[in-house]
């Protein structure tokens, strides 16, 4: 690939002074130019150091600005994270803008959030059962259908599931949602807004695991004879 033409003017001029200093120092040992080859050298290596001086500035501009793009960046990923809380987008275009986050590792199990690794974590200190985000297959009025979980948590008896909601939620299709949840027999379901998950997943958990406590125990099979 060609350079600008400052580049170019720069490499004749280097390529130039060398050629005459490679010159010159030939002159100067067959005798025709007796001891010019050391009087030219200290202005031969002036130009040779000039030139680093301002390819040393130049680099040092390209990494500044390399580094201010890398923080824009950061500023941007990290502002989609809180809108993106913990639920998946499907749309390609909103697939798009996600595709750094909606394969995170931790402990073996896959999140899609930043959001939601900060509260399986919580649940992790706390001491907590838990499944981290999945999809269960449900009884609806219209046939078998599937619905995603963020966190389904079990507690001596009790099953709660722990949702973390972004921005683009409607309390509409969240509640036919729930609806449909507890016919299916899981009857604690907990929202929690996705900035505060993000923000403090401790207290989010505490709060979570309170409320589930509260409820009485799913009844105990008896074992088998």
């Amino acid at each position: 690939m060609e350079g600008n033409k400052p580049d170019r003017y720069i490499s004749l001029l280097l390529g130039a002074v060398a050629g005459i200093s490679i010159g010159i120092s030939i002159l100067d040992i067959i005798g025709i130019l007796t001891g010019w080859a050391a009087r030219l050298t200290p202005f031969f290596v002036g130009i040779l150091l000039l030139y680093v001086v301002l390819e040393r500035e130049r680099v040092d501009s390209i990494k500044y600005i390399v580094r201010r793009l890398d923080k824009g960046i950061d500023r941007v990923n990290a502002a989609i994270t809180r809108l993106q809380g913990g639920r998946r987008t499907t749309g390609s275009k909103s697939a798009g803008m996600t595709a750094a986050y909606r394969e995170i590792p931790f402990k073996g199990m896959i999140f899609r959030s930043k959001t939601e690794v900060r509260i399986a974590r919580a649940l992790e200190h706390a001491g907590i059962v838990y499944l981290p985000p999945t999809k269960a297959r449900l009884n609806t009025s219209t046939g078998r259908q599937g619905r995603e979980i963020d966190f389904l948590i079990f507690d001596s008896g009790r099953w709660g599931m722990l949702e973390v909601d972004g921005p683009w939620h409607s309390p509409g299709s969240d509640a036919q949602r729930d609806a449909m949840m507890r016919a299916n027999g899981l009857t604690h379901i907990q929202r929690f807004d996705a900035d505060r998950c993000y923000r403090n997943p401790d207290a989010v958990v505490a709060e979570f695991m309170a409320a589930l406590r509260s409820q009485q125990p799913a009844p105990q099979s008896p074992p088998v004879q």
